[in-house]
């Protein structure tokens, strides 16, 4: 069996999809046997330097995604199978299905939070994905998702069989560790300037994460803490700035946007380093900073939207998304009690190591073997 892979997600910065992508390369290539992978990359950015890519050819169209979109939808062309010289399979890992010859079709869909609560999405997202997403899930010939919650919603809002949609979860890699928590803090402090106790937040800063609801949390248990507000993650399409809202709250001197850290090693001493990790999302399709957190022995709080329950066990504290009040009351919880964190952490620990990438890449190869025999 030969597969393709779309590999533009490790093009440009790498977020949440680029990372589940490259963990799945990693772990996937060792259970390959006799089956071949060969990756495929799009557009204009350049594909980052990951040594798991040297292990499989890739070819690249450097053709700007709008216009291939648009020549997939139109024309049915150019057929990513015919492309890479004939595969068996080919796995779309972002959202879009692009036409092949005769390879079968397994398309990843993480979240369905653009039709969920198109509210919280970027319109430039919503329509498109909108649009598109509901045929592609229904023409695929395997639906993969990451999250039980991810599933029952391209079931429910697709009218996707549920026999046709697997759930593969994210995990934490084995080379994400973190250092002792005073190296932990020493890197931190050195080398992005952050000193003292902090409280963290990790991920694009858009109205799906809830950054607002957070600051307004952290507003009204500033002067009980002597903590920081360290959050992380590139600007997305968030309408009022973090700088603007952080001033209208009166907690700019106590608000640390570091943007996007391009770093991954650099985010287990952050987690490390922090005394909690706060989440406080609408909606997620897995949550991978929860139990990359939970793996570094940070204390997590989040909310039990969508996969969040999931992903946090029994080992996070749950707050309500909608309400700043309840953020902050969990928030001063966690912070104000140190045996409830040491348990937490050893919670956390326990509860990271039930996701597998390995695990995922079994499900994963499966899925491919089990549609290829169906050609």
């Amino acid at each position: 069996m030969r597969v393709g892979m779309d590999l533009t997600p490790l093009t440009g910065d790498r977020t949440g999809v680029g990372h589940f992508t490259a963990y799945l390369l990693r772990a996937l290539l060792p259970m390959l046997g006799e089956d071949r992978l060969a990756g495929l990359a799009t557009g204009l950015r350049a594909l980052r330097a990951v040594a798991d890519v040297a292990a499989c050819p890739v070819r690249r169209l450097p053709v700007p995604t709008r216009v291939l979109y648009q020549l997939w939808n139109v024309a049915g062309l150019p057929r990513v199978d015919t492309v890479l010289g004939g595969v068996d399979v080919f796995h779309a890992t972002n959202y879009f299905l692009p036409p092949t010859r005769r390879a079968r079709r397994v398309l990843t869909i993480y979240d369905l939070a653009f039709l969920r609560a198109p509210q919280w999405c970027s319109p430039k997202i919503v329509g498109p994905f909108a649009r598109h997403v509901p045929r592609f899930a229904r023409e695929a010939d395997a639906v993969l998702t990451c999250s039980e919650a991810s599933k029952r919603d391209i079931v429910e809002l697709l009218g996707v069989p549920e026999a046709k949609v697997t759930v593969t979860y994210g995990a934490v890699d084995e080379a994400f560790a973190a250092p002792p928590r005073e190296e932990a803090a020493r890197r931190v402090r050195e080398e992005f300037g952050v000193s003292g106790p902090f409280v963290l937040f990790v991920g694009a800063i858009e109205p799906r994460k809830n950054v607002t609801g957070l600051l307004e949390a952290f507003a009204r248990v500033r002067n009980d803490l002597p903590h920081r507000l360290v959050l992380l993650g590139r600007a997305g399409w968030q309408p009022e700035p973090v700088p603007a809202i952080a001033g209208r709250l009166g907690i700019a001197d106590r608000v640390t946007w570091l943007g996007y850290v391009p770093s991954h090693a650099a985010l287990p001493a952050f987690y490390a380093a922090a005394d909690a990790f706060v989440l406080p999302s609408f909606h997620e399709g897995f949550g991978l900073p929860v139990i990359e957190a939970m793996a570094c022995g940070c204390p997590v709080i989040t909310t039990r939207r969508a996969a969040l329950p999931e992903a946090g066990g029994d080992a996070a504290r749950y707050a309500d998304p909608e309400s700043p009040e309840s953020i902050a009351a969990t928030i001063s919880e966690v912070l104000g009690d140190a045996a409830l964190r040491d348990r937490m952490r050893a919670l956390g620990r326990e509860q990271a190591k039930r996701f597998s990438w390995r695990e995922t890449a079994r499900r994963t190869l499966e899925v491919y073997r089990r549609v290829a025999s169906c050609a």
